[in-house]
């Protein structure tokens, strides 16, 4: 049959010569840069291939290619070169492609006799790394989170499974497109002890616990992944993590120096108070969580009541690049353990341009007193309770200058003033504390005071977390 197309072709040919027409279209031809790929074993190449093709058309030009690596479905390109990632079969190891290009030529006409190229292939495993940019610090209390990731030359597609283990425990399944992973370890646990494993930012956790860590001790993660071919990467390690269990259900938060601990710690042991403790303040915020959300939403989850004293101070985060203060970095979980009827004890002060915009309303603020001139407290003034109940006056022993008082939100009661002294024309109301309730129980107190200024008379100052603490929060 193709015999008999050529002889009519030719026959067409000579018929339109003798009538002077002109000759038919000549098909084009196509090549490939490589004639053949001539590689065996572990010198295969991986699924990632840069191809170069060309056309020549002895009566016109080329201005286009058909691909294809089946001889049967083609794609149309006007390119000569492009990088391919081919993929591999699943559980298979090496293949073999084969390619195809086709020139199609200026009156579209189609290279009857493709150029072919057969090209080895081998997998390339694929590779995990743990971010330790954001690693938890080296204490946790109770959560830690972690940050990993995972890429494959053949395709980042062609990763299907995750695994990670916690010291000498088992190989735990992880969904592979959930990078953010945390783990909150049971608190009863005598020994070796189980762990909640939650993905990203979500407050519920996976249905299986994971084995393996040691509460009151130090633990390594191990992650691996695995791709279509069934190849693993080499298994990264996490630093080594001191996994603390939370010991009571109350707990306390420095974002301040030492030397402002040694006020609080002993008024709160003096009032026999049991509490869990953590330092953020120190050395620029170095153990404040890469992730507040969700680590520090999933260690709240933990307690009923919390203690916080900060100051103006904002800090960096490394990982996100956020510069926020320690309250507006704790808001959201805050918030949710208000809502659920927890207690909170705050103590801060501000600046009159500090930025509130993520701490309004989810705190007992609605704005600050920014008037011109100053507005100070002298040691012969007082923060003053404005409710009923056995609530001391508190005193400072030096001076405080730039006091800046607070507006309190339409849903909270006020409950301190502060006797001001205003100078240089500073107006403006001088309201330094208020408080909420859940179901008509005190459950939020918040002053814009640094309470361990007020230690003139350390007595009343323990009175005072005394009576919140204890009478209101009933603890």
């Amino acid at each position: 049959m193709q015999k008999l197309l050529s002889i009519l072709c030719v026959a067409l040919c000579f018929a339109a010569c003798d009538k002077g027409q002109l000759k038919p279209n000549l098909a084009p031809d196509t090549h490939i840069a490589l004639e053949s790929i001539n590689l065996q074993g572990q010198f295969r190449l991986n699924s990632v291939v840069r191809l170069t093709w060309y056309g020549t058309d002895s009566d016109g030009y080329v201005p286009g290619f058909e691909l294809s690596i089946d001889g049967v479905n083609w794609v149309y390109t006007t390119t000569q070169d492009s990088t391919f990632k081919f993929e591999l079969p699943p559980g298979e190891d090496t293949v073999d492609v084969d390619f195809y290009v086709r020139s199609i030529d200026d009156k579209n006409a189609t290279d009857p006799t493709p150029a072919h190229l057969v090209i080895p292939l081998k997998n390339t495993p694929p590779e995990v790394d743990i971010d330790v940019t954001s690693e938890p610090n080296d204490t946790v209390l109770g959560v830690a989170t972690w940050r990993w990731f995972a890429r494959d030359n053949d395709g980042d597609q062609t990763i299907v499974s995750a695994e990670i283990k916690f010291n000498n425990g088992s190989w735990y399944a992880i969904d592979p497109q959930q990078n953010l992973l945390s783990f909150e370890i049971d608190p009863n646990a005598v020994g070796t002890a189980t762990a909640k494993v939650y993905y990203g930012n979500t407050l519920f956790a996976q249905p299986n616990t994971i084995d393996g860590l040691v509460p009151e001790g130090d633990n390594e993660m191990y992650i691996r992944v695995s791709d279509i071919a069934g190849a693993f990467s080499e298994v990264d390690t996490s630093k080594m993590v001191f996994f603390k269990k939370p010991q009571h259900d109350f707990l306390v938060i420095s974002g301040q120096p030492q030397s402002v601990t040694n006020t609080y710690l002993p008024i709160l042991d003096n009032l026999n108070l049991d509490y869990d403790f953590i330092d953020f303040g120190i050395n620029g915020g170095e153990n404040q969580p890469a992730f507040w959300n969700p680590t520090f939403r999933l260690t709240l989850r933990q307690y009923k009541t919390l203690f916080v004293y900060s100051d103006p101070s904002v800090y960096n985060n490394p990982t996100t690049g956020e510069t926020k203060s320690i309250l507006a970095n704790m808001g959201q979980g805050i918030q949710e353990f208000t809502n659920d009827g927890n207690k909170v004890l705050i103590t801060t002060s501000f600046s009159k341009t500090s930025d509130l915009s993520e701490i309004q309303g989810t705190y007992p603020i609605d704005g600050l007193e920014t008037s011109n001139g100053q507005a100070r407290l002298t040691n012969d003034s007082s923060l003053y309770p404005v409710v009923v109940g056995n609530y001391p006056m508190v005193q400072p022993t030096n001076i405080i200058i730039g006091v800046v008082p607070m507006i309190a939100t339409a849903d909270a009661e006020i409950f301190y003033r502060a006797g001001i002294t205003k100078l240089s024309g500073w107006t403006g109301d001088n309201v330094v504390a208020s408080r909420r309730r859940f179901s008509g129980n005190i459950n939020h107190v918040f002053f814009a005071m640094e309470l361990h200024l007020m230690n003139k008379d350390l007595q009343k100052l323990e009175d005072l977390f005394e009576e919140i603490l204890i009478n209101d929060f009933n603890w």
